[in-house]
Order: C-alpha cells, then structure tokens, then sequence
C-alpha cells in the first residue's frame, strides 16, 4: 500500500500537467526538453517531499508499509531517484536553448539579474517581475546544488555519524529553499489553480516533515528516559541491559525495537541514536536489551555502569506473532536474531499460538538464554518447541527442507524469519519455491547491530 501511494502522488502532478500539455501538441526537440524539465522537477518535487516524510518514522508510515525497515528502505530509494530527477531539471530546461543561445542556457544554472533588490520588495517597480523570476531561479540554483551535494555525501561518502547526521538535517534546508523558487516562479505551477494547490500542499507536508523531525523533534517526540540496573555478557560476545523506567514505561509488543541513546555513559559511548530489538517480556515494567558486538560503538557498551541513563524512542517494528491472525507460526532465528524471540517466547506462554522456533548458530557456546528457552518450551510444549540448529555439527546450512521434515510440512503455517541478511534471503526464497505465500513470511531486516 505505501508504494501504491508514493507511485499515485508521483503521478498525479504529471497527469494535471498533461491535461494542459498534451503530448500530441510536444513536436520540437525544444518543447520535448522544456516538457521534461517540467515533468521531471515536479516529480522530483514529490519525491523529496516524500523523502523527508518517510524518515520522521510517523506511525502510519510502518502500518502502509508493513514495517518501519521497509519505510526506511522507500526513504533511501526516493532520495536516490530525486537526485536524477531534480539533476534532469535543470539540464532539460538549458538544453532546450542550447542550439539557439547558449548564453541563455548557461544562465539557467548561474545567478544572475537579482538586482536592483529593491525591485524584488516593490511590485510597482517596473523591473519588479524580471528580478522576481530571476531570484526565483536563484532559490533553485542555490536548492539544487545544495541537495546534489547533501545527497552525494549520503549516498557515497562515509561519514562519523554525528558529522552525517548533521549534514543530513540540511537537506530540509536545501528543501525549504526550493519552495520558494516553486511558489514563485512563473510556470504552470503558478498558472494551473489544481497544479499550484498540489504542489503547495506538497511542499507543506515536506516542510513540516523537516519541522517535526529536525527542528521540533525534542518537542514533539515522545521519548522515555530510563535507568541502567544491570549490564551482563552472555554468551556470543552479546550484553544484554537491563532498565528501568525513571517515569512512565514503554509500551510494545512482543518482537518490536526502538531507537535508544546513553546519557552521560563515558568510556567513549557516545549519545547517538541506535535501534535495538526488546528481548524482555512486554507485561514487565523493565525492559530487557541484548546488543550484540558488531562494531565500535556496540562492542563498548559492555563498558556501561548501573545508574546511567538512557532516553528510548518507540516502540517500532511490525514483527510480532501478535500481528497476525495464524497461530501456527514457525519461528527462525539466526545468531542475534534470536533478541525479537526471545520477547516473544516469553510472551506466547499461556496465549493460543503455537511456534516451532528454529534457533541457527554456528557453534553452541553462541546459544543466548538457553536455559530460559528450554525451560518455557518444557513448562508450555502446547506453545513452544526449541529446534537448536548448530552449524560445525551439521553438514549444511538450515534448510526448508529441514523445517518442513521436523515440523510435519509447511502448509497452512506463517514464517517468521530474523538473522543475518544472506540467510534471511535464502529461506525466503527456498519458501516461496515449496509455494508459501509472500503474506505468510515476515522478516526483521532492520539494524542487526
């Protein structure tokens, strides 16, 4: 449903500026480039627009898109095709003088004829409308190059976190500055009233996206600040963090993760933002995380001492048997895939599911909570099976094949997969070939780290 509606407001200001330019009335290689540009900036238009919508991490963003991972997946994508849109912008509309006057084709992409400024405040002077429009380009020279250059650092040049973060907050900025070069210059957006209406309201929802997240977010949201009570290493370089709230908890569903930074941690871990899944129980006040070490800043977290404070954005996530109306689920965990089950095992006791849960590592000392597994799967077999999977004593990797024979066939069942990407994508697709449904396979693919 997302994409359906990313792709329907893609289209929709093309089709209100067809209804004025019809495509039989574009002959000349001149009309074809100018019906580009226009084309192509008003999609553009949208598509940045959407890009910052779709990293406020609203809600109703996960429900259309079935999960805040694929959301985050529509954001990176739209700013990739923004970027190629809002570059043929530009260059279709200075092609189309490039055989008549090249001057006049350079002077679409460099500012020039801004003044006397004070024409631009006075709308009886008579060069008032000539520097209007030049500023209006201007807006969009200045919009352009600054979101070429954000998106270029985004998509190509690995940045310190903090750095990138930053300069990712201007893309807003660059997105701010080119409503003003839409709302003012003279083009079918001024001329078409449907046209001008959409792509106002376009740019509202953009700006205030940038608003609400950027500028606002502090404010408006929600975040919880919780205590450290306890840090401990288990097994397969995972710690797994105990807290408490300070005010009023979190409330998720079981499988879910949130955004959560330290404060005030020292030995180098830094405030930033990460997401991280819930292993604890959703009916207990505490909340339970277990991180495995994948990098620098998860490995020092075993550096963590009871009595700092954490702030905790969320729940998010869409991976949760409680989602989902089939009872008979089976449940593949691979390494520290693991985090969303264990929350989830903890919760199907005494429900009306029942799950196989297939638990993938490479060598036995990597099983996380392993007694607290077998102990729920003996004391409620009616709603939980453990299947362990210990990859240097089988002879290949987990298969379908495996499940299907150990679990009485795959009919009828709903497949819920979390663990390294290359496994995830190949059980999916071993699924899909024995003719398992794409609506019964649910994945987690967001932030294994």
């Amino acid at each position: 449903m997302g994409w359906g509606i990313t792709i329907l407001l893609c289209i929709i200001p093309v089709v209100l500026w067809h209804n004025a330019h019809p495509l039989s009335y574009i002959k000349r290689p001149e009309q074809v480039m100018l019906a580009l540009g226009q084309v192509t900036g008003l999609i553009g238009t949208v598509m940045y627009a959407l890009n910052l919508l779709y990293a406020t991490r609203l809600r109703f963003l996960e429900y259309l898109f079935g999960g805040l991972n694929r959301v985050y997946i529509a954001h990176h994508l739209l700013g990739g095709l923004a970027l190629i849109m809002l570059s043929f912008h530009p260059l279709m509309l200075a092609l189309r003088f490039v055989s008549t006057d090249i001057k006049q084709a350079a002077l679409l992409l460099v500012p020039n004829g801004i003044f006397p400024l004070q024409a631009l405040f006075d709308d009886g002077h008579i060069f008032h409308q000539s520097v209007l429009q030049q500023w209006a380009i201007f807006f969009g020279i200045i919009a352009f190059w600054g979101m070429v250059a954000l998106l270029l650092i985004t998509f190509f040049i690995k940045l310190p976190y903090r750095l990138w973060l930053f300069t990712h907050r201007f893309l807003g900025v660059a997105f701010a500055i080119s409503a003003l070069h839409i709302l003012f210059i003279s083009s079918d957006v001024a001329k078409l009233p449907g046209l001008r209406w959409y792509m106002l309201a376009i740019v509202i929802i953009g700006t205030a996206a940038f608003v609400y997240k950027s500028l606002l977010g502090r404010i408006l949201i929600r975040r919880y600040r919780y205590i450290v009570r306890d840090v401990t290493v288990v097994a397969g370089n995972v710690v797994q963090i105990k807290l408490e709230p300070v005010g009023q908890p979190i409330s998720y569903k079981p499988g879910q993760f949130v955004f959560m930074r330290f404060i005030g941690a020292g030995s180098g871990i830094s405030k930033e933002w990460h997401p991280f899944s819930i292993s604890s129980n959703p009916k207990d006040s505490a909340l339970e995380i277990s991180i495995k070490g994948l990098g620098d800043y998860t490995n020092k977290l075993t550096a963590l001492k009871a009595g700092t404070h954490a702030d905790i954005e969320g729940a998010y996530g869409r991976f949760s048997y409680v989602n989902y109306k089939n009872t008979q689920q089976i449940w593949i965990a691979g390494g520290i895939g693991i985090t969303p089950f264990l929350s989830m095992s903890k919760d199907i006791v005494g429900s009306d599911a029942h799950a196989d849960l297939y638990y993938s590592v490479k060598t036995e000392s990597e099983l996380i909570n392993w007694d607290m597994l077998s102990e729920q799967a003996v004391g409620a077999p009616h709603n939980l099976r453990i299947i362990p999977f210990i990859g240097d004593k089988q002879p290949s990797y987990l298969s379908v094949d495996f499940i299907a024979e150990n679990s009485g066939g795959l009919e009828g069942k709903d497949f819920y997969i979390c663990g390294p990407p290359p496994m995830m994508q190949s059980l999916k697709k071993q699924l899909r070939a024995r003719g398992v449904p794409a609506t019964s396979i649910h994945s987690e693919e967001f932030g294994m780290s």
